[in-house]
């Protein structure tokens, strides 16, 4: 028996007895107070299967996904291997040090934020404007 058909008896046997005294008054209210939790239960069930599906949908997204980009590393990897790939590798690492000497990191005095300009030589009198809180201070090197 499960707890809806276990309350329901419950139910039956309170319904026989007169409703006046005050015991049985708290055994109705009990019984109401279960039939309630076992409804909010099934409806939890009912939710937990519909995340349990959703779930499982991911998975097999997920698992589409990384089959997918399994192939790309093959298809890329497939077009690599070239005398002309350490010529790319350095423009790529020379861009990159442009890029990491051109911006420097400050933190506003006024919030603590920390952010990145670019500093071009010759605007050393600029202010700047702190992106978070605007406000605006003098950039000292």
């Amino acid at each position: 028996m499960n707890s809806r058909e276990r309350i329901a008896y419950l139910r039956g046997l309170l319904d026989s007895m007169p409703r006046d005294e005050k015991e049985n008054k708290i055994y109705f209210g009990m019984v109401e107070a279960l039939d309630a939790l076992a409804s909010e239960l099934a409806e939890q069930g009912k939710l937990i299967d519909l995340q349990r599906k959703d779930y499982e949908g991911l998975l097999d997204e997920v698992g589409d996904l990384q089959d997918a980009v399994y192939e790309l590393e093959e298809v890329v990897g497939a077009d690599s291997g070239g005398p002309d790939d350490d010529e790319e590798d350095d423009e790529d690492d020379d861009a990159m040090e442009d890029l990491t000497e051109s911006y420097i990191s400050m933190t506003c005095p006024s919030c603590a934020y920390s952010f990145y300009y670019r500093y071009e030589e010759g605007r050393e009198g600029e202010k700047l404007v702190c992106p978070n809180c605007g406000e605006e201070f003098s950039r000292t090197m």
